[in-house]
């Protein structure tokens, strides 16, 4: 028993609980297929964008109106888990990605801290130079917002670089 006591303190995420409804476990085969299916239309977009050959153009619009309606059907399930309910409610946030999180990770959410959840989920890399968290956030949104050339701050950053 003390030997299984210190594996638990040592990794804990090697440990499942022992119950887990039958919402929640649907709900995790739902967001495993869309994590695939995301994969997939992705190839299928790389692919689109490579040639012109109309099929691809077709597989790809197929492929994404799947991942929609799978999408919408994974939020109707996971409304069912209270945790997933609490974040639709209280933080405005739903999607696939939160289920997936929810369902697969849900203890994680309740014990870490926010900075170790950020951490844990890749929003931002592990040294942090000195930097707070929200700091670090701002920078990445603001990397995103340039290379994804976002309408609103796009004719800001043509006008900074034709200046310096």
């Amino acid at each position: 028993m003390k030997a299984l006591r210190e594996m638990f303190y040592k990794a804990p995420d090697l440990f499942q609980p022992l119950y887990t409804s039958p919402v929640e476990l649907e709900v995790r085969s739902l967001t495993e297929l869309w994590v695939e299916l995301a994969g997939i239309k992705k190839a299928a977009k790389n692919t689109r964008t490579t040639t012109d050959d109309p099929l691809a153009v077709e597989i790809h619009k197929v492929l994404r109106c799947y991942t929609k309606r799978l999408a919408t059907r994974i939020h109707e399930k996971a409304m069912e888990l209270p945790l997933y309910r609490m974040a639709v409610e209280r933080l405005g946030l739903r999607g696939p990605a939160l289920a997936y999180i929810i369902s697969h990770d849900g203890q994680a959410l309740e014990v870490f801290s926010r900075d170790r959840l950020a951490i844990r989920y890749g929003l931002v890399a592990r040294p942090w130079r000195g930097r707070s968290l929200r700091s670090h956030l701002l920078i990445l949104l603001a990397y995103s917002a340039t290379s994804n050339k976002h309408k609103r701050y796009h004719k800001n950053i043509q006008i900074l670089s034709r200046e310096g």
